[in-house]
């Protein structure tokens, strides 16, 4: 298939090396590169011959798109850059499913789990967000996710979201590298995403398109404290932790703390996800090689 990413970043790195490697005909473009923000400029280039050298028929099957402001180092920062955050994670995603409508192609949006928040379930994809659009809780960037979803086509669209990104890269956007690098952090069971195994079931989804939402993360969740047990098997362990309690933690916006249910994606699609240990361990194996 012949596929379009949109957003060069920490989920696109993985995901052009992955799709590439199955064969599949990838491109993709940063905003820099391409300004899809702008729905004239992403029409354009879908069915301009000058690019493609051929019409719609022959054109992208899918586009997916991974772009979105999550903040640096994380997510306080959404607090005072709120109209980037909106433009990029409500009206961006709304603008490519236009043109995606427009052309007939299939359109997959990289999103995010954190609009729920408590132990009191497993968090599905039919249970109503609790740390979104109507809780003034909640964080901005939260409440941008909960925009999105509700803006969206769910007819049309499908939308993957995931939870604490894990991959064996020393990233500022790796669990594992933030656990490391953070002196006081907090105990919570959060749900938590692979990005190769996020790689394998966006191309299970492009493969076998159906619109709607979809939870990405493992099963059997670990909380902060258990994760760090096992980063210090592998030697990777920051001397100074501390566990402290939530309140204490010096954050501008409060934080998603949930565990979200993946059964969807093993109804929909056959697949699993896996347990969320072995993920884990495998992630601090090889940054341990490293």
């Amino acid at each position: 298939m012949k596929i379009l990413i949109l957003g060069k970043g920490f989920i696109s790195e993985y995901l052009v090396k992955y799709l590439n490697g199955s064969e599949h005909s990838v491109d993709c473009y940063s905003r820099e590169e391409l300004d899809y923000s702008d729905d004239i400029v992403l029409y354009n280039k879908i069915v301009d011959q000058a690019d493609f050298g051929e019409a719609f028929g022959n054109g992208y099957d899918v586009i997916i798109n991974t772009a979105g402001f999550t903040g640096s180092p994380n997510v306080d920062e959404c607090e005072s850059r709120k109209a980037e955050c909106f433009d990029l994670n409500v009206k961006l995603p709304k603008t490519i499913e236009g043109v995606c409508k427009a052309t007939g192609i299939k359109f997959i949006n990289v999103s995010s789990g954190c609009i729920y928040t408590g132990y009191d379930k497993d968090y599905t994809e039919e249970d109503e967000p609790n740390f979104g659009m109507y809780n003034s809780e909640s964080s901005f960037y939260s409440k941008t996710k909960h925009a999105c979803e509700l803006t969206l086509d769910n007819d049309f669209t499908n939308t993957i979201r995931i939870r604490m990104p894990v991959t064996s890269k020393d990233d500022h956007k790796n669990l594992l590298s933030k656990l490391n690098k953070y002196d006081n952090i907090i105990d919570f069971k959060n749900s938590k995403t692979d990005v190769v195994k996020l790689c394998e079931f966006i191309e299970v989804v492009v493969e076998n398109f159906k619109p709607g939402i979809y939870n990405a993360v493992h099963n059997k969740t670990l909380t902060t404290r258990e994760v760090t047990e096992i980063m210090a098997e592998y030697g990777l362990q920051n001397d100074n932790w501390k566990f402290i309690s939530y309140e204490d933690l010096p954050i501008k916006a409060n934080r998603s703390n949930c565990v979200l249910d993946n059964s969807k994606a093993k109804r929909d699609f056959d697949f699993d996800f896996g347990d969320e240990e072995y993920y884990i361990r495998l992630n601090c194996s090889l940054l341990q090689q490293k």
